[in-house]
């Protein structure tokens, strides 16, 4: 072979070489982005599912603050058309103490002119008793008038009687009616002072759910520590229950209708966080 031949291979397999190099070191490089782009799309996408759930979190808070909303309006107006009847019986109840102001005077009036008329009657038959001593037939004459006199004035006697027991009766209604306008004012200011706040009026009680369902649930009593009149305190308003268990809180149960065999309230349900059940606890004040 010519020496022109031997460099003509020598070149071409220094050549050869060359690509063979020039093509592993390429093929590493291509490899190694691969694996990059690989896992900068593993990274994203975790970082993207977690996007999503932080999302539905937030969703699920906001949507919770929606309903303590829309509760905190619906308590603010039941205790404001609550306050509103107070107002309104408290005025109900001054009118009709003025009444009863009114017709108490009528009937001391009636009393003051019946004891006139007493009076009257009474001198009447002791001037006529007189004539009698001075005059025989008028003595007659004034033992008669003394008589119908005397009849007449029982009757008046009798008509006192009946008007002072009147009397007397009116005293004790417009006690009691007096008794009761105290203590709705109180409620007033009561409710005035605490802002409205449902919750500060109910009386301290804790219980137990006994049965529950999607509008109803019974909550059983088991702490009474003011020995508080159950029945009562709903007659004079409406209060509530916060229900909750070990997981925290899970609603209100608004007190309708006590039953004294069973130490146990009547609720109407109001569910805010998971579902109310046998077993959970309840308490008018926050635990």
């Amino acid at each position: 072979m010519s020496p022109i031949g031997r460099v003509f291979i020598v070149l071409n397999l220094a050549l050869a070489g060359g690509f063979v190099v020039v093509s592993g070191t390429h093929l590493q490089k291509q490899h190694t982005y691969k694996e990059k782009l690989e896992k900068e799309q593993a990274d994203r996408k975790k970082d993207v599912d977690l996007l999503t759930q932080q999302v539905k979190t937030l969703e699920g808070e906001r949507n919770q603050f929606e309903n303590g909303k829309t509760k905190a309006e619906t308590d603010v107006a039941n205790l404001t058309n609550s306050n509103q009847q107070l107002v309104d019986e408290n005025k109900r109840l001054s009118e009709q103490n003025a009444s009863f102001d009114s017709t108490l005077k009528g009937l001391l009036t009636a009393q003051q002119s019946a004891t006139s008329e007493s009076k009257a009657a009474f001198e009447k038959a002791n001037a006529a008793y007189q004539m009698a001593v001075a005059d025989q037939k008028a003595k007659d004459e004034a033992i008669r008038v003394k008589d119908a006199t005397v009849a007449e004035n029982r009757g008046l006697n009798n008509k006192i009687a009946e008007l002072t027991e009147a009397v007397s009766k009116r005293d004790g209604d417009i006690a009691a009616l007096t008794a009761d306008k105290s203590q709705l004012t109180l409620l007033v200011k009561v409710a005035e002072t605490n802002g409205f706040i449902r919750a500060m009026a109910a009386p301290n009680l804790v219980g137990m759910v006994t049965m529950a369902s999607d509008r109803l649930c019974t909550v059983q009593v088991t702490d009474n520590p003011g020995n508080v009149n159950v029945k009562e305190a709903i007659e004079l308003g409406k209060w509530s229950f916060a229900i909750y268990d070990a997981s925290g809180y899970k609603g209100e149960a608004v007190a309708e209708k006590f039953e004294e065999s069973t130490n146990s309230v009547l609720c109407k349900v109001f569910p805010v966080k998971g579902e109310i059940k046998s077993g959970d606890k309840a308490a008018t004040k926050t635990p």
